[in-house]
């Protein structure tokens, strides 16, 4: 079999690619992709990859498809975001559920691919029925606090009211990528020919975003 001189070109990409598909990191592009389960391994890898790419100025990319996990690994990941120093665009395809949704929301800038979904729900755990029942006490009020929190995440960040959002949950509620625009769970879906063009297109709305939800600024009296 006749073997072909790789280019430092090509050799370059085969280890972005390796580099995305083993770790999830494209670091020439700032970009990073979370698929799958959301975990404490998955919420390690990301925030790890996040906070270096967050380090050096300019937009960070992620791409994802989750159908959600552990609440607290999924909360790991969205304040990473929050508290980034550099804008985020995220790109969602398949499905958005559960603890993912927050991360989804926590972005600057949030587009959909056509077919995708989003999925809400109230939180619920796997419980040995054995336990005490001040232990099961507890754990249900831990369980209400977190879906009070998930609650209020979603109506901050979509403009709706912490009643409507309750009802999604309660119901555990679909929505298709243009429905999602409509209830503010993302800014944008995406056709076909915008792919290549993602990043361009965030400029518009990273600005709007920065604008929309950066703290205001407070008034500060003089004191004589």
């Amino acid at each position: 079999m006749a073997r072909y001189p790789i280019s430092e070109h090509n050799y370059s990409i085969s280890q972005a690619l390796l580099n995305a598909l083993a770790l999830g990191y494209d670091f020439e592009n700032r970009a990073i992709y979370l698929f799958g389960e959301i975990n404490d391994v998955t919420a390690y890898r990301f925030v790890a990859g996040f906070k270096w790419l967050d380090r050096t100025p300019g937009p960070i990319h992620i791409i994802m498809n989750s159908g959600g996990g552990e609440v607290h690994a999924g909360l790991a990941i969205y304040d990473a975001i929050r508290t980034a120093e550099n804008p985020t665009i995220i790109e969602g395809g398949g499905i958005i559920a559960s603890a993912a949704v927050p991360i989804l929301l926590a972005g600057t800038a949030r587009f959909l691919n056509p077919e995708s979904y989003v999925m809400v729900h109230n939180s619920s755990w796997d419980i040995d029925t054995t336990l005490s029942t001040p232990v099961l006490k507890s754990i249900a009020e831990i369980n209400e606090r977190l879906n009070e929190r998930y609650i209020k995440m979603i109506a901050d960040r979509t403009g709706k009211s912490v009643k409507d959002v309750t009802k999604w949950c309660e119901e555990e509620t679909y929505f298709n990528a243009e429905e999602s625009i409509k209830q503010g769970l993302a800014d944008r879906v995406l056709n076909a020919r915008e792919f290549p063009k993602s990043f361009a297109l965030a400029e518009k709305e990273v600005k709007e975003a920065i604008a929309k939800f950066a703290p205001k600024k407070r008034k500060t009296r003089k004191v004589k």
